[in-house]
């Protein structure tokens, strides 16, 4: 595993996807964020991290071109080559990849937070559970959402076919709810990734909702488990 480790951190250091990606994440977020602070809301917190909805798009690519880009020029013969230990790579790529993103998620989370608190009138204590669920568990969606990209890469080693494969399933479930009824609306609700997953940013009338925040973010982690095990099967079962 160390080998692995030690070849994708020089990666990621040569490399300058990482260098573009990882401002590009806490920027998109904060910006957005900031922005819907001076909006009102009825749920402040919630509007304040709005920019989770597009920083998660910058998170799902950097996930895919981190293992699909590889495909693409070719290098991962050479990976594999030095490594032939499949499911290494995949581990040392997800474990920097989490780290990344945890990286650039902090900070955006934080600033988020912050603007919401000075610009939205009526915002909870910075210290209260409410607030730091909400700002933890988006930090965490933000991670498992890069899980869900990096298994998807490693399925389809396409960049351009798992990028639209993972935003597609972030995406979609939003605009598939205007058509249904609102039974199915909960439905969708429940086994999306994404608004399930970001359940976890609601402070406001809770109970109401079609999941429970933590329930929410647990349907988030088993669409990634479920994408990076998949991936792990495919990448050791194919020839490159």
């Amino acid at each position: 595993m160390r080998p692995a480790l030690r070849a994708e951190w020089a990666k990621l250091r040569t490399v300058p996807d990482a260098a573009l990606a990882l401002p590009l994440i806490a920027l998109l977020t904060a910006a957005v964020s900031v922005a819907a602070s001076t909006a009102s809301s009825p749920d402040v917190v919630r509007s304040s991290l709005l920019g989770v909805q597009l920083g998660q798009a910058a998170v799902a690519i950097w996930a895919v071109q981190m293992l699909a880009g590889e495909y693409g020029s070719g290098l991962i013969r050479a990976t594999f080559t030095a490594l032939p230990r499949r499911l290494d790579v995949l581990l040392a790529k997800a474990a920097l990849l989490l780290a990344g993103v945890f990286a650039a998620a902090v900070p955006a989370i934080v600033v988020s937070v912050l603007a919401g608190h000075g610009l939205s009138p009526g915002y909870p204590g910075l210290g209260t559970g409410m607030v730091v669920s909400a700002a933890g568990g988006s930090v965490l969606y933000l991670c498992l959402i890069a899980l869900l990209g990096l298994g998807v890469a490693a399925m389809s080693r396409s960049a351009v076919a798992a990028t639209g494969i993972v935003l597609g399933v972030l995406l979609a479930p939003t605009v598939l709810t205007m058509f249904v009824n609102p039974d199915w609306q909960r439905w969708i609700y429940r086994l999306s990734p994404s608004t399930a997953g970001q359940t976890i940013q609601s402070t406001v009338d809770t109970a109401a909702l079609p999941i429970g925040a933590w329930a929410g973010l647990g349907v988030a982690a088993a669409w990634a488990f479920a994408a990076l095990g998949a991936g792990a099967v495919t990448l050791c079962l194919r020839d490159v």
